[in-house]
């Protein structure tokens, strides 16, 4: 398994779109989008929460990858059901491009009842780190080799709301989790790559 983490728009996408050429030509690409804009249609949005920022993220990833990566890959979007998803089609490819993480958590905090006014960081962080433990050791025991894209964690800024902020908590946990079980890590800054594992 391979992780690359970096900020925005620094390259991410362009390095593991390249690494999934050279492992081979049969390429799953895992969009972990379209939870935001399901939320957002459903008003399941809370105060203090941004769902036009969510909802931009999800698609500007699907969009820019979308130019990048070739045409004869086939494609899956959604959060939910990863690790089945992979286990069944897994052995179908000689790669699985799984972005964004960062996009996945925040989903899924919605999906685990996520509210600005009303929920446990504990419960809710447990009920993830589970959801994205299935997919790690979906990962571990298929042939397929599976790339993980997400975002490096920032410094809350003075204007972050809550739900910028437990996103930012459980990312960087599941980031961590994600380092340490990956065989290869990479960080990406101003489109270069640097393997640190």
């Amino acid at each position: 398994m391979t992780l690359i983490t970096g900020g925005a728009r620094v390259g991410k996408t362009k390095l593991a779109i390249n690494l999934c050429k050279d492992i081979g030509p049969q390429v799953l690409y895992l969009a972990a989008g379209g939870g935001s804009a399901a939320a957002l249609a459903s008003n399941n949005y809370t105060n203090g929460c941004d769902p036009l920022t969510d909802v931009f993220f999800e698609r500007e990833i699907i969009r820019r990858s979308r130019k990048q990566r070739p045409f004869s890959w086939d494609v899956r979007e959604g959060f939910l059901h990863i690790a089945e998803t992979m286990e069944k089609e897994g052995g179908n490819y000689d790669a699985i491009l799984l972005e964004n993480v960062r996009s996945l958590i925040s989903n899924l905090m919605y999906h685990f009842g996520y509210s600005a006014h009303n929920f446990c960081l504990r419960t809710l962080t447990v009920d993830i780190v589970e959801e994205i433990n299935r997919i790690i050791s979906t990962a571990q025991l298929i042939n397929s080799r599976v790339i993980f894209v997400t975002n490096e964690v920032q410094l809350y800024p003075t204007t972050a709301d809550h739900h910028y902020k437990v996103l930012m908590d459980i990312l960087g946990r599941i980031n961590q989790h994600l380092a340490s079980v990956c065989d290869d890590v990479y960080f990406v800054a101003s489109g270069i790559p640097l393997k640190i594992k």
